[in-house]
């Protein structure tokens, strides 16, 4: 039975609690501490960022309901921001396994993670205000996940310790922040997206247990509507990924960029993003952070108006006398790109088919009109945009077209 362990401070990472202990422990020897923690599983690496045996280990260890083993996993790991794309019901599983001890860490994680030389961080305005509150500095745990660079707090640059192959020296010692040599010198020299990232990171780390991504997919609905729109003849619409790439370059810059999502968007990565099958947030991330887009609307079930969709359903509901070019010129698209569009969202012509070839008054009969040079030039124009061959089609339509408008209203 472990005595004297420390109840974590707020947003303690959980590896700076178990480093808090070794201090209070007296012991000198780092393996000596790992048993009185771990029992017959000195050996768990205890330094991992996602959560694993070491915390069921020591809560096995703590006299029952002295702490909240799933706050201690999403308070004070990175757990709920790793498992944040998860649906609610799979994450609480984990949850229930790892209080079990019988965690592992998921495949997208150790293969994305940076490894080498990445160790814990840590804000030097937060050790200051640390120490003046509880005596002492410690790790929090939003600053220890990779793509948050800033102290959301503090809007200060984070800083790492130096250790040696860390991977190996944290997992088998134990590194106090209090005890460790760090750098005292703030850098506040921090770009708007870089502060935006973090911020998001945070947030999606502090979002309730329940919040899990919705049916609908808003961020990318947003791209839709933001100018990253492509149309495809087979498929219909899809993001451009050519040019989000460029831009989120132009937003976060080329080397930010190449470490999340690589040399390039594919087209296999773009249809995770979409079906939210991607499970590390950090892509969602990005591409949020450059659109300006809120958390809530992200994660929101309600969606956002597909502003494409909306204005074609005007153009049906008002009806009026329009051709497939109209609609096309409209749009500002080509005639096939508009077919592929009505394909995508399921939607009939709504317009006018223009008659092929030479008009039927010259087969059928004669139907004459008087009217003035100005007018006559509009009606001609008016035909040709509309892409009429001539006029004379052009008219004969009109007049269907007033006949049938009677008749729907008289009906």
């Amino acid at each position: 039975m472990l005595t004297w362990f420390p109840s974590p401070y707020p947003d303690e990472l959980f590896y700076s609690v178990l480093c808090r202990y070794y201090l209070s422990s007296g012991i000198k020897e780092h393996y000596l501490v790992k048993k009185q923690l771990f029992g017959t599983k000195a050996g768990v690496k205890m330094a991992t960022l996602y959560p694993n045996a070491a915390v069921h280990a020591v809560l096995s260890r703590l006299p029952e309901g002295v702490f909240d083993g799933h706050n201690v996993i999403l308070r004070h790991t990175p757990f709920a921001y790793y498992t944040r794309m998860y649906p609610a019901t799979e994450r609480e599983a984990l949850v229930n396994d790892l209080l079990q001890g019988r965690g592992k860490t998921p495949t997208h994680l150790w293969r994305t993670f940076p490894k080498e030389d990445y160790a814990l961080r840590y804000c030097p305005l937060c050790i200051q205000e640390d120490t003046q509150i509880y005596g002492e500095p410690y790790y929090h745990v939003e600053h220890q996940i990779p793509l948050s660079s800033v102290c959301v707090r503090h809007k200060c640059r984070l800083k790492q310790i130096d250790v040696d192959n860390p991977r190996l020296a944290l997992n088998n010692r134990f590194y106090p922040l209090g005890t460790v040599e760090t750098d005292r010198e703030t850098d506040m020299d921090v770009s708007p997206a870089e502060l935006r990232v973090s911020e998001l990171v945070r947030e999606y780390w502090r979002l309730p247990a329940s919040v899990s991504p919705p049916t609908c997919n808003n961020l990318y609905q947003t791209l839709l509507n933001s100018g990253y729109m492509t149309i495809v003849r087979q498929s219909g619409i899809a993001v451009d990924k050519n040019k989000l790439y460029a831009a989120l370059c132009d937003y976060h810059g080329v080397e930010a960029v190449k470490r999340v999502l690589g040399e390039n968007i594919s087209g296999t990565m773009m249809k995770r993003l979409k079906t939210w099958e991607q499970l590390l947030p950090d892509r969602y991330i990005m591409i949020q952070a450059m659109l300006d887009l809120t958390t809530k609307a992200v994660f929101d079930p309600e969606p956002i108006r597909d502003k494409l969709k909306e204005k074609i359903g005007r153009m049906a509901e008002q009806g009026g006398f329009c051709t497939l070019r109209q609609v096309a010129c409209s749009l500002g698209m080509k005639h096939y790109e508009v077919n592929a569009i009505l394909r995508y969202y399921d939607m009939a012509p709504f317009w006018r088919e223009v008659p092929a070839g030479k008009s039927q008054t010259a087969r059928k009969g004669v139907l004459r009109c008087t009217v003035d040079e100005a007018e006559l030039e509009r009606i001609r124009q008016y035909s040709h945009e509309l892409g009429y061959h001539c006029a004379g089609a052009f008219a004969l339509d009109c007049v269907r077209y007033v006949m049938e408008q009677t008749e729907l209203s008289n009906r």
